[in-house]
């Protein structure tokens, strides 16, 4: 598999989440802005001391409050973004 670069739907990903900010919007933010990057959310089977290296992830964007600091999170998947297979 190729490389995905963020860059290269950074600006389709804007889109997508500015369109479904339109219909469910967050209350209390006066505007986002978008984390320059894809974030791999780790998964695991259990809880322990112990740190796992590797293993599944599920791919993310995020967004940042600019009132309130908090980041807001988008599975990739669930973003159907034309042209971005994962």
């Amino acid at each position: 598999m190729n490389p995905i670069k963020f860059s290269d739907y950074k600006q389709r990903i804007t889109d997508t989440i500015q369109a479904r900010l339109q219909v469910a919007p967050i209350a209390g933010e006066n505007g986002f802005t978008l984390v320059e990057g894809f974030i791999m959310q780790p998964l695991s089977n259990e809880v322990s001391g112990n740190i796992v290296i590797g293993g599944p992830t599920i791919p993310l964007v995020a967004i940042v409050g600019n009132t309130s600091g908090r980041m807001y999170y988008f599975a990739l998947k669930a973003l159907n973004i034309s042209g971005l297979e994962i």
